[in-house]
């Protein structure tokens, strides 16, 4: 995992020929990657579109045009929908049908949505062999929620519902007590939901901690919606870096080891630590990965800043192996 400025992403990827797989969003962030690459070498733009987004995207699609027109490119767009998670999965089989292994490949993780990434990591271990080498981008938030205060700040409201996620179906045993592995983001309401939606005999709550002085206030949100969640329910909390991916991975698999049952993932905290747990997950079958796709997000989600995190999907792979073992177990 490396932590990196415009300037260093920009010189890491100059001398090489790229494909950028996104997700067009209302944030601006979603467009900070594409076009620093489009400025460079990039040679093919995979664009995720959720077909029943709620918030108007013209802007964004048409900034989009503008940056593959300068890059001399077409934008080839892969439908996405919220309610319906097949949609996705389908533009995966597609895209493994169109992906060549003569480029570079990075994935822009920063506005694409948790269930995003999580069939996007099993396409790339099933069935898209060039995005097993994925270099993955995100674009730290300078600042979440406006200038809400702590107390106020949010990311989403609702939940459509609880669904299981594509390629991560656990082994499930009926008799069997429940364990919900949560990694809550800073939203009360979502995770609260999707505990009584489960309804796990234990709960298993991580906290992310921040990266330096970054968002300070964030473990403390996570704290407070754990003691809300754990007021009802049998379980404890435990820490994770929130920007580490291969810690976050060390942290899981140690609560792993005292876990039995039925075991469920609820990663909603970080992007890049969600893809970690992804890694994770693909390696252990018998967990399965559930996901509330949010009803609203907030307009003022999160803002840009000139910080990236960068860390390839291999180099998360190689690190599960070598902490599972080879018998995948934890």
């Amino acid at each position: 995992m490396h932590e990196v400025t415009r300037d260093d992403l920009i010189g890491r990827f100059r001398q090489s020929q790229v494909g950028l797989v996104s997700c067009l969003s209302f944030e601006e962030r979603s467009l900070v990657v594409p076009k620093l690459l489009a400025g460079i070498r990039l040679q093919r733009w995979l664009c995720i579109v959720n077909e029943d987004i709620e918030t108007d995207i013209t802007e964004a699609q048409e900034r989009a045009a503008a940056l593959a027109a300068a890059a001399g490119i077409p934008i080839e767009f892969l439908n996405a929908s919220k309610r319906d998670p097949v949609a996705l999965a389908d533009s995966m089989a597609h895209a493994a049908t169109i992906v060549a292994n003569d480029l570079t490949w990075i994935a822009d993780i920063t506005t694409m949505t948790h269930e995003m990434l999580f069939v996007i990591v099993a396409a790339a271990d099933e069935i898209v062999e060039p995005w097993k080498n994925f270099e993955l981008v995100y674009n730290v938030a300078a600042q979440y929620s406006g200038n809400d205060e702590t107390h106020s700040k949010w990311i989403s409201r609702g939940i459509r519902e609880v669904r299981s996620v594509i390629g991560y179906p656990g082994s499930w045993s009926p008799g069997e007590p429940t364990t919900l592995l949560a990694l809550p983001g800073f939203d009360t309401e979502r995770m609260r939901r999707l505990v009584e939606d489960v309804e796990p005999d234990r709960l298993v709550v991580g906290i992310a901690c921040p990266s330096g002085n970054r968002h300070p206030w964030s473990a403390e949100k996570n704290r407070l919606i754990a003691q809300r969640l754990l007021s009802t329910r049998d379980g404890h909390t435990f820490d994770y870096p929130a920007l580490d991916p291969l810690a976050a991975i060390d942290a899981v698999v140690a609560q792993g080891r005292d876990l039995s049952g039925n075991v469920l993932l609820a990663p909603l905290n970080s992007k890049i630590s969600s893809v970690a747990i992804a890694a994770l997950a693909r390696r252990r079958s018998d967990w399965q990965v559930c996901y509330a796709p949010a009803l609203v997000y907030n307009p003022d989600y999160a803002t840009p800043s000139d910080t990236f995190v960068t860390c390839s999907l291999a180099a998360m792979t190689k690190h599960v192996d070598e902490v599972l073992g080879d018998n995948g177990q934890v």
